[in-house]
């Protein structure tokens, strides 16, 4: 029995309609996407563009995945998914400008938006430009209100600029919404301590360092009230169990060098300056301290 798919079974109108049909849906797929700017791509050329992109981004070479997703982009510019790639390739060529121009277009292309979130507000972080951060941050956060990583680099970017009571009130809404999300927790002690509020900023480091004995940021948090309260031999404590987890981490070393500066304890004090200087040489009230305390021994 022949087949109702095979040619044979079928009249001769019945094939040229498929065939013309067969025409249409080649000619259609040819087409370029809607919007394109008159850099038209063929399937073939858009697949090699593709796999250019990816292999190069997969194995490090930004610098040339760059051209075949601009090519991709200008051919297909409704598309965001090569706008995010864009933003992702000028990050790491840390070309934060481009960066975060590709992620505003994402922004307002995307039908989830979201997903430009946070990197949008950082690439402005990256460049200086705190306002416009913070601005971008707060279109993130109303996106989604209830975004709880949102609601985190808003208050951080409002914490960076000074913006205490924001940036505690941003904390503490997100804090309350979900105890377990540590970063907030932190956040909102440490704005608790720039309130002078020392006793409830130790109380919300402490409980986060029992549930999270190595989080160094509220060992830090513990490290700075407990010196501001007087309890100097608990500072040190949580100080050095922080440079103990995490030696890089700047802060540790500019506090104990100043306590160890205020104790009267020159070798100490020499000692997390210069690591501290290490770390960030663009510290210039470090480097003049250290090189007075130099000359004092």
């Amino acid at each position: 029995m022949t087949s109702p798919f095979h040619p044979q079974a079928r009249p001769l109108s019945a094939l040229l309609a498929t065939a013309a049909l067969g025409i249409f849906y080649w000619a259609l797929f040819r087409m370029p996407l809607p919007g394109a700017r008159g850099a038209e791509l063929d399937q073939e050329e858009s697949r090699r563009l593709q796999e250019d992109s990816a292999v190069m981004r997969r194995f490090g070479k930004w610098d040339r995945a760059l051209k075949p997703t601009l090519r991709l982009h200008a051919a297909y510019p409704e598309s965001p998914i090569y706008l995010a790639q864009i933003g992702e390739i000028y990050d790491h060529l840390a070309r934060y400008r481009e960066e975060s121009a590709a992620w505003e277009e994402f922004l307002d292309r995307s039908p989830r938006p979201i997903e430009g979130c946070p990197q949008a507000g950082q690439a402005y972080e990256k460049q200086g430009l705190a306002k416009q951060a913070i601005a971008t941050f707060e279109r993130c956060l109303a996106l989604q209100p209830g975004n709880l990583d949102s609601t985190f680099y808003l208050a951080h970017a409002l914490e960076r600029d000074g913006e205490t009571d924001r940036a505690a009130a941003l904390y503490e809404k997100g804090a309350a919404l979900d105890p377990a999300y540590a970063d907030l927790g932190i956040g909102l002690a440490r704005m608790r301590l720039r309130q002078g509020r020392t006793e409830e900023a130790r109380q919300l480091a402490g409980v986060i360092v029992e549930q999270h004995p190595e989080n160094v940021d509220a060992l830090l948090v513990l490290g700075l009230t407990c010196r501001q309260s007087g309890d100097r031999p608990g500072a040190r404590s949580y100080l050095l169990r922080g440079v103990q987890l995490a030696d890089g981490y700047v802060d540790f070393h500019i506090v104990l060098g100043r306590m160890a500066d205020e104790d009267g304890d020159l070798d100490g004090a020499i000692l997390h300056y210069q690591k501290a200087l290490a770390l960030d040489r663009s510290n210039a009230e470090i480097a003049q301290r250290l090189a007075l305390l130099r000359r004092a021994r």
